[in-house]
């Protein structure tokens, strides 16, 4: 059925063009199968798309950037939205479960946004299925473990810095520790040529108890036609500021060089999962009950 579907589009749709990746990027979700593969096929047609921070919110309220848009991206919204797409066969699925995948409860709100990465994003992602651990296994490669612990006294020390999460409710601070497995940057171009296909990979620098977060940037890993592996992700990086493929040799030294005074500790790795039947349970509920936080179908097993 996805093959007639592609046979179509072929068909009745012009090729990939960056003015109208809409078209582009529902095409290729009939390209591959679901997971980190759909993932990397379907942002394929993103490469070369603007570079803007923050691009998406709430459609209204404190930020009423859109909810979904495929125009303009940052770093990490362009890897929430590879995770939407990799188990979407259309972008009404694709917008449905980008806000299952942005909000801790799919509830479309700045307060429940997942703002922060190591202690929001991925714990709420690895609970609903979407991500799983590609880090700790890793054969051949040594990991280690790194920790960010939050407290209302390291938070007072973000805020007095300068560097808080505009108007969210101190309710919605995380508190506690929040660990995640790395590589050192030196092992990195080994790690990435054993990850599945389309994997997430996050820079992870050095703790500072003044700093919101350790995670500084992310990207998706995958194959370089002819051997290596490349890193897809959008960068501010001045004259660039667009979503960028690199070999991932040079994506370190890039991610090295950016905050010279905030060295690069290691680099984390998820793999996209296949969450199909989650998308679908999600699209099939009643908006109303999407809109209300009515909570989401359970997450299917752990595992690649």
């Amino acid at each position: 059925m996805l093959a007639a579907l592609a046979a179509f589009l072929a068909l009745a749709s012009p090729g990939p063009d960056l003015a109208a990746p809409d078209l582009a990027v529902a095409r290729s979700l009939a390209a591959a199968p679901a997971g980190g593969a759909r993932a990397v096929a379907a942002t394929a047609p993103l490469v070369g798309i603007r570079y803007l921070p923050s691009p998406l919110g709430e459609g209204s309220g404190r930020d009423p950037d859109p909810r979904f848009r495929l125009d303009a991206f940052d770093c990490m919204t362009l890897v929430e939205t590879a995770v939407a797409l990799g188990s979407a066969t259309s972008l009404a699925e694709a917008r449905v479960a980008l806000d299952d995948v942005r909000y801790s409860s799919g509830r479309p709100s700045y307060a429940l946004r997942n703002h922060e990465v190591l202690s929001q994003w991925i714990p709420a992602n690895l609970a609903k299925g979407w991500i799983a651990d590609a880090t700790a296994g890793l054969a051949g490669v040594a990991t280690h473990t790194v920790a960010k612990e939050y407290t209302p006294a390291s938070w007072d020390a973000v805020r007095a810095a300068g560097r808080s999460i505009p108007g969210l409710p101190r309710a919605r601070l995380p508190l506690g520790r929040f660990e995640a497995h790395v590589v050192a940057p030196a092992d990195a171009a080994t790690a990435a040529s054993r990850l599945p296909e389309g994997a997430i990979v996050f820079v992870v620098r050095a703790d500072a108890p003044e700093r919101l977060t350790r995670i500084s940037h992310a990207g998706l890993v995958l194959r370089r036609p002819g051997g290596g592996t490349l890193v897809r992700h959008a960068t501010s990086s001045r004259g660039v500021a667009r979503v960028i493929e690199e070999p991932i040799e040079r994506f370190v030294r890039r991610e090295a060089q950016a905050y010279p005074r905030w060295p690069v500790e290691g680099l984390s790795f998820f793999a996209i999962r296949d969450a199909t039947a989650r998308v679908r349970a999600l699209a099939a509920r009643p908006a109303a009950a999407r809109a209300s936080g009515e909570p989401p179908p359970a997450a299917p097993p752990a595992g690649l």
